[in-house]
C-alpha cells in the first residue's frame, strides 16, 4: 500500500541540532515522564533537542500553532472520542500541517493531515479539479483516524502505529525485519528512514509543548475573530469567490482560509446542495439578508453556543446604520426560529457535529475540575460523568471540558 502521507512544509518540520542544558534535560525529563500518554516515551538527546527546538527556537512559531488548536482541536476531538481514540493523536495534525488545513507538501500532501492524492482517493475523497476533500477537516480526520486505527490493529501498539503512518507500513515491516522482529519503535527506530526516526521525537515534543506550554512563557497568538465566530450554508450554484468578495466587500483571503476544499476558488454547481459555504458569521447575516435562503443555513456559532446576546458577531453592530441594525437583528431571531425548528440534533443533522445543547470550558492552568465544577454550580459527580472520567483520571491544560 502507497504510503499514506509524508512529512509536509510545515512551520515546524525540519530537525535542527540544538544544544540542551543539564538543567534544561532534567526538566524536560521530569516533565516528560509525568504526561499520561499512550506513546513509549523515551528520553535521549533528539528527543530533548526536538523539545528546545519547539519551545525556543521556535517559539513564535509555535504560538501560532497554540492559537490554531482553539479552531481545530474540538473537531479532532471529537471524532476521537466518537471512535474511542486516544485524545493525544490529535497531535498528529500538528506536526503534519501545523494545524492549517491548506497545507500542502512538496510531494503533493494535503490538508490537516497530509494525504498523498492516490491513497485519499482510496478511502473516498473527492481530489478533483475543483474539490479537494484532503482539505475538509471533518472528512479528513475521519479517514486519518480509521487509517490510524487499522495500523494499531496490525501492530498493537501507538508508538510503532505512528512510525507506520509516516513512512507507510512497507517501509516499517522492512524495518521491523532487521530489528529482528520487535515491534518495539526504539528496537526498530536505527533500520527506519531519518525523517521517520525524528516522527515520534517530533511527537514527544508537541506532546510536551501542548501540556507544558506555559512553563516557557508561551502565550498562544489567537486567530482574528472572524475564523473563530462563523455561519455554514450549503450551496447549489457555481459561486466564485471573487465575487462573493464583491457582494460582501470581505477580503478574498479570508473566504478562502475558511474554504479551503475549494482549489479553484470556485464552488461548483450541484443539485444535492453537497458542498458547503463558510463565512464570518456577521456577513452570513447579509448573505442571508440578500439572498434570502434562511432554509440552507446548517450550522450558525451563535446558535450552537446558545450565547446570542452576548456573541461577538454583535460588535459588527457597533457601527453599522439603525436600518442594518434593525435588519441583522431580525436576522438573528429569524434564524434561531428556522435552525430550532430544523435542527434538533447537530451530531447526526449536520456535517459540523455539534451538539445544539452543548457548552465546553477549556481547562487553564493551575485549574481544577473541583473549580470548574463549582464555578458552573455542576455537581463534581455530574461533571466527571459528562466527560467519562474519574476522579482519579489526569486532565491536562488546554482539555475541553464538556459542561451541559
Amino acid at each position: 500500500m502507497k504510503e499514506l502521507v509524508t512529512l509536509s512544509f510545515l512551520v515546524i518540520t525540519f530537525f535542527s541540532p540544538i544544544s540542551v542544558s543539564a538543567s534544561k534535560k532534567s526538566d524536560y525529563t521530569e516533565r516528560i515522564h509525568n504526561l499520561n500518554t499512550v506513546i513509549d516515551i523515551r528520553m535521549n538527546d533528539l528527543v530533548e533537542e526536538q523539545i528546545d527546538f519547539v519551545v525556543n527556537k521556535k517559539s513564535k512559531d509555535s504560538r501560532y500553532i497554540l492559537g490554531r488548536t482553539s479552531l481545530y482541536f474540538p473537531k479532532i476531538e471529537n471524532a476521537l472520542r466518537t471512535k474511542g481514540l486516544p485524545d493525544e493523536l490529535k497531535y498528529i495534525a500538528v506536526i503534519e500541517s501545523s494545524l492549517q488545513p491548506d497545507a500542502v507538501s512538496r510531494q503533493g500532501a494535503a490538508g490537516l493531515w497530509q494525504f498523498m492524492k492516490g491513497t485519499a482517493q482510496l478511502y473516498g475523497m473527492e481530489v478533483s479539479k475543483y474539490i479537494d476533500e484532503r482539505r475538509d477537516i471533518e472528512i479528513s480526520t475521519d479517514k486519518a483516524l480509521d487509517y490510524l486505527q487499522v495500523l494499531y490493529n496490525i501492530y498493537g501498539n501507538w508508538t510503532i502505529a505512528l512510525a507506520a503512518y509516516n513512512c507507510g507500513p512497507g517501509n516499517l515491516n522492512k524495518a521491523i525485519k532487521k530489528a529482528g522482529g520487535s515491534t518495539n519503535y526504539w528496537k526498530v527506530a536505527p533500520f527506519l528512514p531519518k525523517e521517520t526516526r525524528e516522527y515520534v521525537p517530533k511527537f514527544i515534543a508537541m506532546s510536551y509543548l501542548m501540556n507544558y506550554y506555559y512553563l516557557h512563557d508561551l502565550e498562544p497568538i489567537e486567530p482574528a475573530e472572524e475564523y473563530k465566530n462563523t455561519g455554514i450554508i450549503k450551496m447549489y450554484n457555481k459561486t466564485s469567490f471573487k465575487s462573493l468578495s464583491e457582494e460582501l466587500s470581505l477580503d478574498i483571503s479570508i473566504i478562502k482560509k475558511l474554504n479551503p476544499v475549494y482549489i479553484k476558488d470556485v464552488i461548483p454547481q450541484n443539485n444535492e446542495g453537497k458542498y458547503y459555504l463558510v463565512l464570518p458569521e456577521p456577513v452570513m447575516f447579509t448573505y442571508l439578508e440578500k439572498t434570502k435562503r434562511f432554509e440552507d443555513l446548517v450550522f450558525l456559532s451563535s446558535y450552537v453556543n446558545n450565547n446570542t446576546e452576548n456573541n461577538n458577531s454583535n460588535s459588527a453592530l457597533t457601527n453599522a446604520t439603525a436600518e442594518t441594525k434593525t435588519n441583522m437583528l431580525y436576522l438573528k431571531s429569524t434564524l434561531r426560529e428556522v435552525v430550532s425548528e430544523k435542527i434538533t440534533d447537530y451530531t447526526t443533522a449536520v456535517r459540523y457535529p455539534r451538539s445544539n445543547t452543548a457548552k465546553k470550558h477549556f481547562l487553564k492552568r493551575k485549574e481544577s475540575l473541583a473549580e470548574i465544577a463549582l464555578t458552573y454550580q455542576i455537581p463534581l459527580e455530574k461533571l466527571l460523568e459528562i466527560n467519562n472520567l474519574k476522579t482519579t483520571d489526569e486532565v491536562f491544560i488546554n482539555s475541553e471540558i464538556i459542561l451541559h
